[in-house]
Formats: structure tokens, C-alpha cells, sequence
């Protein structure tokens, strides 16, 4: 399985009062490691409605498990991975390290492969994974 490494450093920006970081950065930190993640594997979002006529891989489900504070000046290591694949939807793990290789957090992303589709209320429609995508981030 292959993974990214993405460095994160806490600015006072993403602080409470109490200088730790709020929650919901960690959420925004999740998304874009994942976006990192494909763009680094060969599969920019950029180009995934030419490439496989996908909209993109919106969100189904996300958590986290918060181990240790982050906090202002922390420099952070996320880990991100696909963990397991389903027909339309994938599941995105993510580590939170410190600089002494400490977990701050444990959190996942469940996305689903969409792509416009005209004829549903909503606009999108769920479809399967790429095979080109699935191969390469099962490989070793």
C-alpha cells in the first residue's frame, strides 16, 4: 500500500484561545492531504473530468481519534493511505505524528467516486472506481 507524507506546521491561525489547535483545521488538513496524495500518485483532481469523466471523490463519512494536543509552532507529519477499496467508494486513513513521532490524531475519509449526471435531482451520480486508480494505489 502506498502512502504521502504531507508537513503541516500550527500556526496561530489555526489555534483556540488555549493555543491548541481547533478541530475542524484538522478536517481541512485531511482534505488536502488526500488531494496531495492523488496529485503525487499521477491523478491530479484537475484532470480527473478529462482523464475518467469523474466531478471528484466527495465526502461520505469522516472521524477522527484525537491521542495528544497540537499546538502552536508544532510541526506535524500526516501519513495518508487508501486503506480499503469498495465498487464507488474508497476509504482515506490519515496519521497525525509530532516532530518526536508521537500520534496526535487517527482520522479517515470514506469518499465515493462521482460524476455529473443530468438526468438525477441532484446533478451527480456514484460510479465505479478506475481500475487505473485502484491498481495503483493497491500496488506495493
Amino acid at each position: 500500500m502506498k502512502s504521502y507524507k504531507n508537513i503541516f506546521i500550527v500556526e496561530f491561525c489555526h489555534c483556540d484561545s488555549a493555543g491548541i489547535v481547533f478541530y475542524p483545521h484538522f478536517y481541512t488538513w485531511f482534505d488536502q492531504s488526500t488531494e496531495r496524495m492523488f496529485k503525487t500518485m499521477g491523478f491530479p483532481y484537475t484532470a480527473l473530468k478529462e482523464r475518467f469523466g469523474l466531478l471528484g471523490f466527495p465526502l461520505l463519512e469522516t472521524g477522527a481519534s484525537y491521542r495528544t494536543a497540537c499546538k502552536l509552532g508544532d510541526e506535524l507529519t500526516m501519513e495518508s493511505w487508501v486503506e480499503e477499496y469498495n465498487e464507488k467508494t474508497f476509504l482515506v486513513k490519515h496519521n497525525l505524528y509530532h516532530a518526536d513521532g508521537g500520534v496526535a490524531l487517527e482520522g479517515f475519509e470514506r469518499r465515493v467516486v462521482a460524476a455529473l449526471d443530468s438526468a438525477s435531482e441532484k446533478g451527480l451520480k456514484a460510479m465505479s472506481i478506475p481500475d487505473e486508480i485502484r491498481e495503483h494505489f493497491s500496488a506495493n
